[in-house]
C-alpha cells in the first residue's frame, strides 16, 4: 500500500500560517499594551512628584503666581495621566481582540490536525488489514501445500 497522504495538507499549512500570524499579532499587541501600561505608571509617578514638589512649596513663602503655576502643572499632568489610561484601555481591547483571533485560528488549525490524525489512523488500519490478509493467505497456501505433501507421503 502507498504511504499516507493527507488531502487537505495545503489547507492545514494555510491554517498553520494563520495561527503563526495571529500569535505574532497577539505578541505585538501585548508589547504595545505593556508600553502603554508603563506610560500610565510613568504618568502616575510624575503626578506624585509634582504633588510632592507643590506641597514642599506651600511651606515656603511664594507668590500666588508660583502656586498657580504648580496647580496648573499638576492639572496638566493629571490630564496626561488620563490620556495614558485611555490609551491603555484601548490597548487592552486590542489585546483582547488579538487573543480571540488567536484562539479562533488555533481552533481551526487543531480541527484540521484532528482530521489528519483520524485519516492517518484509518490509513494505518487499512494497511494493517492488508497485511493481515496477506499473512492469512500465505498461511492458507502453506497449509494447503503441507496437506498436499502429507497426502503424497503417506506411510
Amino acid at each position: 500500500m502507498s504511504g499516507f497522504r493527507f488531502r487537505a495538507q495545503a489547507a492545514l499549512d494555510v491554517r498553520r500560517r494563520q495561527l503563526v500570524t495571529a500569535q505574532r499579532d497577539l505578541a505585538r499587541a501585548e508589547h504595545v499594551r505593556d508600553a502603554a501600561r508603563q506610560g500610565v505608571v510613568d504618568a502616575d509617578a510624575a503626578v506624585a512628584r509634582a504633588r510632592r514638589a507643590a506641597s514642599e512649596q506651600l511651606g515656603a513663602p511664594r507668590s500666588s503666581t508660583a502656586l498657580e503655576w504648580y496647580r496648573f502643572w499638576i492639572l496638566r499632568l493629571d490630564h496626561e495621566r488620563a490620556a495614558a489610561a485611555a490609551l491603555l484601555s484601548a490597548r487592552d481591547r486590542d489585546v483582547t481582540a488579538a487573543a480571540a483571533a488567536c484562539l479562533r485560528a488555533k481552533q481551526r488549525c487543531e480541527s484540521l490536525e484532528r482530521l489528519r490524525e483520524k485519516a492517518r489512523r484509518a490509513h494505518a488500519r487499512a494497511e494493517a488489514d492488508v497485511e493481515r490478509k496477506t499473512i492469512d493467505e500465505l498461511a492458507a497456501r502453506r497449509f494447503s501445500a503441507w496437506r498436499a505433501e502429507e497426502g503424497r507421503v503417506r506411510w
